[in-house]
């Protein structure tokens, strides 16, 4: 499955740690999984999990996208990932919420 149009960054996610999947804007739906443009693509499953969560990670096939929807602000941290096995690149998509009108920033 590749990654939906829009990609808004790129972050390295490996099986040592959780990385913190952040969103940069006003947004409602956010979807995250490895980058299609990784050699090799897709090279491993990967472990998913909301950051205030009590319950066991999840785990995506390889190639898969995981996709959570919320109200989410700018720096709020989404989900917490990591690989099954070694490091890769992930892709951060984020759909802007309908009600914001256009008033929605992104902050880099």
């Amino acid at each position: 499955m590749k990654s939906p149009a829009g990609k808004t960054r790129l972050i390295t996610v490996s099986s040592i740690a959780d990385s913190q999947v952040l969103a940069s804007m006003f947004c409602n739906k956010l979807r995250t999984g490895e980058d299609p443009s990784v050699t090799g693509w897709p090279t491993t499953d990967f472990l998913v999990r909301k950051p205030k969560g009590t319950d066991d990670p999840r785990q995506v096939k390889s190639g898969g996208i995981y996709e959570v929807e919320g109200v989410f602000g700018p720096g709020d941290v989404v989900l917490l990932v990591r690989t099954k096995v070694g490091s890769t690149t992930f892709f951060i998509d984020e759909e802007q919420a309908p009600m914001c009108g256009g008033c929605c920033t992104k902050v880099e």
